[in-house]
């Protein structure tokens, strides 16, 4: 099982906002495949799976989550 965590875009970054997911519930994504777009006050990015599975949802769109958190697991 891989975990997929909010990575840190900067150095002065401590937060983001999930505001996209590009893979559903129970979906089946391949390594390096956009997973879910972030957004902080200064950037958009869209966020790479890093390995392939079956994705199961812990966050939820719009909200805000600290760098390191545990968005998702990979199974």
């Amino acid at each position: 099982m891989a975990e997929v965590r909010m990575p840190k875009p900067g150095d002065a970054i401590t937060e983001a906002v999930l505001v996209e997911v590009h893979v559903a519930e129970g979906g089946t994504v391949d390594e390096g495949q956009p997973l879910y777009t972030i957004e902080t006050d200064k950037v958009e990015m869209e966020i790479e799976s890093p390995a392939t599975g079956t994705v199961r949802w812990l966050a939820q769109v719009g909200a805000t989550y600290d760098v390191g958190e545990l968005l998702a697991t990979i199974e």
